[in-house]
């Protein structure tokens, strides 16, 4: 079956349009009966974007913009100051401000680039003629400095100019050196520039000066209508260049549901990218890459498979050495071979959280789909000095070092939360029949949930995911099998579905369990003392001895709680540090202090 995420509408590149052949109405048929294990990844928020694709003119003159008043602010004060200085400097506007705002968005992400100087030179130019005409105070200029080891091959400069941080610097031109393979970044032309480029998309220019639109690849704005993503020079030169534009590709693709070009996908496979990619590309730039596009629109499933289709996932998502990568001895059920996982049920448990999650917070789609993609690796921990660290977390916080480091251990809390929601929808649905079953399944609910909290609801979507994924892919499987055997897993998946729905039932109206996590103790800790005369680590014992008793009896009163502790001390009475007699323990102390003093002269 062919690429399954592209879109009816969408002309192919013309490699592929070479391939295609008649289908008889049989082999279509055989093509639906086989259906490739790749998801079929449904598009939830990009349909207006496609739309205004459609309508797009091909013909830069055709193109019109129109700005905000902000926007007419900062350019006309662009303009002016060029008048004053007698400066025939031309300014433009690049990259996805400009993609946008064809398309009928808004966007706040303004790159200016500028001819005959650099940046850093119309930066301060730019403020101290801002300065001299309004009296406001500008911001000082930031310099972003290159570094071509990390494809970082031009400076960039940093200012803010009425409220709006912008970055500007020089269009430019490599240059090889005579008998050298290292390429110079030197000022050049708009055209050179653009070609230099990631995309034809967001090789556009905004031209300040004439109020015009500029494609000087001549495809920008054809590309940018037939949703084709396409580089404006050979795609592995532009990979070379910088190789985390692999990752730009696999997130515009599924931003703004783009077709790959043919080339691009060939590039993207070619070994040398590969450890390109792996060597020079910095962790933190793979977090910023990723983070965009599990919290953006579109659909980052579709991004993830791109990565898988490459042999990439392994690169983004490197597992701990050799070594430190165990398993955890606290947990029973794990899968073997995680990261081969992560192409099957890890892509399509993502898939499935994906559309769980539609209307969700940025911040809770990000933490859910990291877990959800990692749930293979639930089960594994990462030795770090004397502690184990769940490998979800770890991979987050290492592998592509995302910027909050709450992320990682949310989304390995969030994952541990529903693996245990996976065991109780089994425990729940085989019946409670005695009162003993029904405390053990409170007991177990409420340890869950005093873990996860208030994110209970994303593990249990997560939890739901997890187990759809699963009878997918065995339904996957059996394509080939009696139609029998199909329709029983089917309906496999459909009283798991009914299972996951009188659980959460259960739990929401009859568990009594409601935000546990919030409760106030029924007895506090000088109570405890007290009533149980005890000390040091004995409170924090019988403090967990009450709460576990609480979630098995969550409607019991604080006269029951206290029968509860007085019957528990005594049938296991907890550890206390031998009495110390206080006199003496203070003239300890004293003669500490001196001994102390002593050793300072």
């Amino acid at each position: 079956m062919g690429d399954t995420r592209k879109r009816p509408r969408a002309e192919d590149s013309k490699d592929d349009e070479k391939t295609k052949r008649p289908v008889s109405e049989k082999a279509q048929f055989d093509r639906l009966e086989t259906i490739s294990k790749k998801p079929q990844f449904e598009r939830l928020d990009t349909a207006g974007e496609i739309g205004a694709m459609e309508m797009l003119p091909t013909k830069a003159e055709d193109i019109k913009i129109k700005l905000l008043p902000l926007e007419e602010k900062i350019f006309n004060t662009i303009k002016d100051m060029l008048v004053e200085l007698k400066s025939d400097t031309e300014v433009r506007v690049a990259g996805g401000w400009v993609r946008d705002k064809c398309l009928g968005k808004e966007s706040d992400d303004i790159d200016f680039s500028v001819d005959k100087m650099n940046g850093e030179q119309f930066a301060k130019a730019m403020q101290e003629y801002i300065e001299k005409k309004t009296g406001e105070k500008a911001r000082g200029v930031g310099v972003i400095q290159k570094n071509p080891e990390k494809s970082k091959h031009l400076e960039t400069c940093t200012f803010t100019i009425f409220g709006i941080n912008v970055d500007v610097n020089n269009l430019r031109t490599e240059v090889y050196p005579e008998g050298s393979r290292i390429p110079v970044c030197k000022i050049g032309t708009a055209e050179q520039d653009s070609l230099r480029r990631d995309f034809t998309c967001n090789a556009l220019f905004y031209n300040i000066n004439t109020g015009k639109v500029e494609d000087f690849t001549g495809k920008g704005l054809t590309d940018l209508k037939n949703g084709i993503l396409r580089t404006p020079l050979d795609p592995a030169k532009t990979f070379k260049d910088d190789p985390l534009r692999i990752l730009r590709a696999v997130r515009f693709a599924a931003r703004f549901s783009f077709i790959l070009d043919s080339d691009i996908r060939k590039a993207a496979k070619i070994p040398a990218i590969r450890v390109q990619l792996e060597q020079k590309v910095s962790r933190e730039r793979f977090g910023i890459e990723l983070n965009k596009v599990v919290g953006g629109v579109g659909n980052p499933a579709e991004a993830f498979q791109y990565l898988i289709d490459f042999n990439l996932e392994d690169v983004v998502f490197q597992e701990p050495p050799k070594g430190l990568l165990l398993e955890d001895p606290e947990v029973k059920y794990r899968q073997l071979n995680p990261q081969k996982l992560l192409r099957s049920s890890g892509i399509k448990t993502m898939e499935n959280m994906h559309k769980f999650l539609k209307g969700s917070p940025k911040a809770t789609r990000t933490v859910a789909l990291y877990a959800a993609f990692l749930s293979p690796y639930h089960g594994y921990a990462v030795k770090v000095k004397k502690r184990l660290v769940p490998a979800v977390q770890w991979i987050l916080r290492e592998s592509i070092k995302t910027a909050d480091g709450a992320v990682a251990a949310v989304a390995a809390r969030i994952l541990n939360a529903a693996i245990h929601f996976y065991h109780l929808v089994s425990l729940h649905s085989k019946g409670i029949e005695k009162p003993e079953e029904l405390k053990i399944l409170r007991r177990r609910t409420g340890s869950t949930l005093l873990e996860v909290k208030d994110d209970y609801k994303t593990a249990l979507g997560l939890c739901r995911a997890i187990r759809k994924a699963g009878v997918d892919l065995n339904i996957e499987e059996k394509k080939g099998e009696s139609k029998v055997t199909v329709m029983m897993e089917v309906e496999g998946k459909m009283l798991m579905d009914i299972e996951m729905d009188v659980y959460e039932k259960w739990l929401e109206n009859s568990s009594k369990l409601n935000e546990c996590w919030k409760w106030k103790p029924l007895v506090g800790s000088k109570d405890l003392m007290s009533l149980l005369d005890i000390r040091g680590p004995a409170i924090g014992e019988m403090t967990r001895r009450l709460v576990v008793w609480r979630l098995q009896n969550p409607e019991a009163k604080k006269e029951e709680a206290e029968k509860f502790l007085l019957a528990s001390v005594k049938e296991d009475p907890p550890k206390m540090p031998p009495k110390t007699n206080k006199s003496s323990s203070k003239k300890s102390k004293k003669k500490g202090k001196k001994d102390k003093k002593k050793r300072k002269k």
